[in-house]
């Protein structure tokens, strides 16, 4: 896949949200659940959470796992296939559509872009 300024494959992902893993052993993304403090406090003394949760499958979790930000997508892609094989196919197809939406979203950036 081409982006404006070349192949994706070549970018490096780095993380660049808060993130936990979970008891089933997956990646747990926390995005913050308000932008505004004073609805921040409100929401934390009625005992919500100031954070959501989005929890990926075992690929997306693999996937993560995998972000470093020394590493390739191309890279990321040959070490998923090596490790999860026929499951991750068409493996460069899928992990750049989870990056970009990954980038879209802010939870990656790409240093080398």
């Amino acid at each position: 896949m081409k982006n404006k300024k070349g192949n994706l494959l070549e970018l490096i992902p780095d993380k660049s949200c808060r993130w936990e893993k979970n008891q089933k052993g997956g990646i747990d993304l926390l995005v913050p659940r308000f932008r505004n403090r004073f609805f921040k406090n409100i929401a934390l003394k009625l005992g919500r959470s100031e954070w959501v949760k989005i929890s990926f499958d075992e690929i997306g979790s693999k996937s993560w796992d995998l972000i470093d930000g020394k590493r390739s997508v191309e890279q990321i892609g040959k070490l998923l296939e090596k490790e999860m094989g026929e499951q991750v196919k068409p493996v460069y197809q899928r992990l750049t559509e989870f990056m970009v939406i990954l980038s879209r979203n802010k939870f990656i950036i790409f240093k080398n872009y």
